[in-house]
């Protein structure tokens, strides 16, 4: 079978797992089918030739004013591209693995080619925001006003040139592979499509080996590891309350570590609530880590904190943590319990409670029986989420769909 893989990125070029996660698929889905991907051109130059990749398309993140003027083009360029390999390719199915940083024109054209359709959806923002969110596509629809209304004029009148001409009210058939059940009801069916099959697969760590691999010797004085990106929405400021309350309330005398990517204006944020907070001499801040370096904080971490605000698809770093036998102190995010239940494999607490968060914290330290039973449990749930697991339940969805 002919597959057109469509992702706006793909490794080596890549920003996450989802790009290694779509990588592992091809790869599997080659051993059988005729796989095509046909991803952005952002550094391209540095990837290695490959007859199955194409890395045509323009890549359409970026600063937000240059992503929204450049739309148009954008979405003529991709519509030119997409039309051209529909044509030369032919494919017998098509799987839209990720598009949030190319033009929704490529995708609003592919699914409209007469091959049954796949969208796995690995994000919020790109499951709430499918086709509609796109800077092209969502002035196609009249009704704007004032200079919007002037700019969406000249984006219809664009759209009129023949590679495009995509129809504002689409809706296709097309079947859907979630993430996480949690995403589904958050983001529900977009608007574009008429749901014929869907299934939740969960996804997996790209590096387990890492941290399994990882001897626990935790440090004298106890550490949290908070792993993953330093931001508001991760709870970031959570990491540094719950550190106050553990101290002040508890008595332990913990330390906080961020391991993860942190802006300057991030940095200077929490270094200014740390120091309200009393705090500040007991945080250090590591950046952006390898898996090694991720696997080798862990192992001398007493618990590992995931405070998340907001939507988490299923929390893959909280598997990390358990798969490295630490225990997990996570909030009730999305689809974190759904990889870690709450009291067998992990602690959760609700969203944005600093004080719950680090109640649980002290339970770690308090109960280390009930602590060390429920790490061995969750190091057990956390390798069965294993990436052939997750590769065999794709290539069943999609010998399904076909």
């Amino acid at each position: 079978m002919r597959i057109l893989v469509l992702s706006d990125l793909f490794p080596p070029v890549a920003f996450g797992g989802y790009e290694l996660e779509c990588a592992a698929l091809v790869d599997r889905l080659r051993l059988r089918h005729d796989v095509l991907v046909l991803t952005s051109d952002l550094r391209r130059d540095t990837a290695p030739p490959d007859t199955g990749v194409l890395r045509s398309l323009p890549f359409a993140g970026g600063g937000r004013h240059r992503a929204v003027l450049r739309a148009p083009v954008a979405a003529l360029q991709g519509a030119v591209e997409a039309r051209r390999v529909l044509g030369r390719f032919g494919p017998e199915l098509i799987y839209v693995s990720n598009g949030v940083s190319m033009p929704q024109s490529v995708v609003a054209i592919a699914v409209t080619a007469g091959a049954p359709v796949i969208c796995r959806f690995s994000e919020l923002f790109y499951a709430s925001a499918f086709l509609s969110g796109d800077r092209f596509l969502r002035h196609l629809t009249p009704g704007e006003c004032g200079a919007r209304g002037a700019w969406a004029r000249l984006l219809r009148a664009v759209n009129r040139l023949p590679p495009l001409r995509i129809d504002a009210g689409l809706r296709f058939p097309a079947a859907i592979s979630w993430a996480s059940a949690s995403l589904r009801t958050e983001a529900g069916v977009p608007a574009a499509i008429d749901p014929m099959l869907e299934r939740v697969i969960h996804p997996a760590t790209p590096r387990p080996d890492v941290f399994a691999a990882v001897q626990h010797a935790p440090d004298a004085r106890p550490m949290a590891a908070y792993i993953g990106r330093v931001t508001t929405a991760k709870g970031a400021e959570v990491a540094l309350e719950t550190l106050a309350h553990v101290r002040r309330d508890h008595g332990v005398d913990l330390r906080l570590v961020f391991a993860g990517t942190c802006t300057p204006a991030m940095r200077r944020r929490l270094d200014t609530v740390g120091r309200e907070l009393g705090v500040a001499q007991e945080v250090e801040h590591l950046g952006h880590l390898s898996p090694e370096g991720l696997a080798a904080v862990l192992s001398r971490a007493r618990v590992a904190l995931m405070p998340s605000l907001e939507h988490e698809t299923f929390g893959l770093v909280a598997l990390e943590a358990a798969l490295a036998g630490v225990p997990v102190v996570a909030s009730r995010a999305g689809g974190i319990p759904e990889g870690l239940r709450d009291g067998e494999h992990a602690l959760l607490f609700e969203p944005g409670n600093a004080a719950a968060c680090a109640a649980a914290v002290a339970a770690v330290f308090a109960d280390q029986a009930a602590t060390a039973a429920r790490t061995v449990r969750a190091r057990a749930r956390a390798a069965s989420f294993t990436l052939d697991a997750y590769l065999d339940r794709s290539e069943e969805f999609i010998a399904d769909v076909a």
